[in-house]
């Protein structure tokens, strides 16, 4: 999959050395070879995994970034998995070991595991540079500020939106957010009040929420019952690769400007769109 986010812990560099460190930890951790280091460094990497987890949680992020294209929450992973590991290595460890030998271990043990181990990994690593997905290739059908304004076309992602007709006509603002973006619960206030500062110019300006998939539970909607603004939803007939907040500024179904993982306030938007033209 392509990398969306901008973080450190879930750059493409990152899952470069992640993967195959972490394949070969847990190689390790089964084989029983060396079992003192490989606990030591188990109960280590387990140590790294809970503050990695914790801090995404307290953040806010929707999913711990674990387990790929599975979202699961980081409060989950933190109690479910990365503590009791962390406790049941504490408790459960090697004793009477070594931490490096004497005594070696069987030859045959040794060479049956690293070999092909060592030749796994030094396979992954190549696969993993030269294989890399971008971004970029994936947006061509799907991106938002495609330069639509160049041939006058109106902008393809409407036809994935159950509200295009509503947004078509004169200037339209529309925030695409996730039920679970700690940033868009911070930016849908603003753009309430926004739109109640447009009163009265809803037929030349409107203010538009565009729930992304996976959808949420209609009782977790960041989108307050008595909003004035449209709401809507884009379909999930695609991959939809963007980071929400996304605000994109429409005239007539052309895109005029858009932002990515931020919500600009409305001086800014007026801006933008009066100096481009």
């Amino acid at each position: 999959e392509p990398i969306i986010s901008t973080g450190f812990w879930e750059s493409w560099e990152f899952f470069v050395i992640q993967i195959p460190l972490e394949l070969g930890l847990g190689i390790w951790l089964i084989c029983g070879l060396f079992r003192k280091a490989a606990w030591l460094l188990g109960v280590l990497s387990f140590g790294l995994f809970i503050c990695v987890t914790l801090q995404k949680g307290l953040i806010g992020a929707e999913s711990c970034g674990c387990f790929g294209t599975v979202h699961v929450n980081p409060w989950i992973t933190l109690f479910v998995m990365d503590v009791p590991f962390f406790v049941l290595l504490l408790i459960f460890r090697p004793k009477g070991e070594k931490l490096l030998p004497p005594p070696w271990p069987s030859a045959n043990h040794f060479f049956g595991v690293a070999i092909p181990t060592f030749v796994l990994l030094a396979t992954i690593i190549p696969v993993l540079i030269f294989n890399r997905v971008e971004r970029q290739e994936i947006w061509t059908k799907n991106e938002p500020s495609s330069p639509t304004t160049q041939n006058e076309q109106e902008w393809s992602m409407l036809k994935h939106i159950d509200i295009a007709d509503s947004v078509r006509t004169e200037m339209a603002i529309i925030l695409f957010y996730h039920y679970d973006c700690p940033d868009c619960r911070e930016a849908i206030p603003r753009y309430e009040q926004m739109n109640s500062e447009l009163a009265g110019n809803e037929d030349a300006i409107r203010i538009a929420f565009i729930e992304t998939p996976p959808y949420g539970p209609e009782d977790e909607s960041p989108i307050p019952a008595e909003t004035r603004s449209l709401t809507g939803r884009l379909d999930a007939s695609e991959k939809w690769y963007f980071t929400t907040p996304l605000v994109v500024v429409i005239r007539d179904g052309i895109v005029i400007k858009s932002w990515e993982a931020k919500a600009p306030a409305l001086d800014e938007i007026l801006d933008a769109v009066f100096n481009d033209g």
